[in-house]
């Protein structure tokens, strides 16, 4: 499986990429998801594809119900066609009907094969679908020295905390739908399963004392990773830009051919009142303490219609779009619109 991945490179101004998953491409699906299904493609006895359906808990108009997510579609080139995916989407939702009403899927924006189904029930008994918001991922890179000017404290989480974070969470993500839900008695549990520590969230407290903000800074490196491939002469100008830079400020080395970025992704997001001044003050402080030559970027996202994106304004940032694909089981509800529909970009 992880061979097919592997032949699935995207490349970007020259830059060839790989999204490696390795040593175990199902880590994702068990930390996400309360259920999983995976469906191999075979031919003569060869695997030349896979796609997996994940179930989990997640909230529609703030109620919480059981959803579903298409995700890991992979073939082989020689395998690529209309004939898998029929059988794959057959087979999924036959058995997603039994389970759960709405579901979504990502792809990168440009993916013209994946796009070419949106709208399109290409079998008997495939749901409709439509794209309903763009994902954006903002990819701030850690260059120039930067500072928290705001008025807001940024410290680490302490066990003590988890109350006022667990209700800031869920004020949050009970606006949104695909919204998880946090639970105090859990908290401690799913870091643990997660492989974190609660000093990896980072709070904002207002001049009053009060807990006004509240994200983690997760180095997923042990799950999930971009692996740099090759560059091509197209990209020669931007990585002699970037080894200039590297001898003036604090910047990781750039990856050599086959060696990975170092990241941090920030998840698990929320500010009281929506307010992207502390959103911004949280990310000031983590770039400022991270500005020492071992990572070299960071990523946030959102669904494009959030505006707390604008925290990253003043950041040295690439941005990555992909569509939020929007399915429902239950053909009555498909027009529903799901309002500022979230995505964990930690666990894609």
């Amino acid at each position: 499986m992880l061979q097919i991945t592997n032949a699935a490179p995207i490349e970007a101004s020259g830059l060839m990429l790989l999204f490696d998953k390795s040593p175990d491409i199902f880590e994702v699906s068990r930390l996400k998801y309360t259920k999983s299904e995976h469906l191999g493609f075979f031919k003569d006895d060869e695997l030349v594809g896979f796609a997996s359906l994940g179930y989990f808990p997640g909230t529609i108009e703030g109620k919480l119900q059981q959803l579903f997510s298409l995700y890991n579609f992979y073939l082989k080139p020689e395998a690529r066609g209309r004939r898998f995916v029929e059988r794959a989407m057959n087979t999924f939702f036959t058995k997603a009907k039994e389970n759960a009403n709405f579901g979504y899927a990502i792809t990168l924006k440009g993916n013209r094969p994946i796009e070419s189904y949106v709208g399109n029930r290409i079998v008997k008994g495939m749901p409709p679908s439509r794209i309903i918001d763009d994902l954006v991922v903002k990819t701030i890179l850690f260059s120039l020295p930067r500072k928290n000017t705001t008025s807001y404290s940024i410290r680490n989480a302490r066990s003590e905390d988890i109350p006022d974070m667990v209700r800031l969470l869920n004020t949050e993500y009970q606006k949104r739908d695909f919204g998880p839900v946090f639970q105090e008695d859990t908290f401690s549990i799913s870091l643990k399963n997660r492989g974190l520590a609660i000093e990896n969230y980072y709070i904002a407290v207002n001049s009053k004392g009060s807990l006004v903000g509240v994200c983690l800074a997760w180095d997923c490196t042990s799950f999930r990773r971009t692996k740099v491939i090759k560059y091509s002469s197209n990209f020669y100008p931007a990585l002699y830009g970037y080894k200039l830079l590297e001898k003036i400020f604090p910047m990781a080395p750039f990856p050599r051919n086959e060696e990975c970025f170092s990241e941090l992704t920030i998840t698990d997001c929320a500010v009281a009142e929506r307010n992207a001044t502390i959103m911004h003050a949280l990310l000031s402080e983590i770039y400022y303490r991270n500005l020492n030559r071992k990572y070299h970027f960071m990523n946030i996202g959102s669904c494009a219609s959030d505006h707390l994106l604008q925290a990253a304004k003043g950041f040295w940032y690439k941005e990555i779009r992909s569509h939020i694909i929007f399915t429902s089981l239950d053909t009555d509800r498909f027009n529903y619109q799901p309002q500022l529909p979230y995505v964990d970009i930690a666990l894609l």
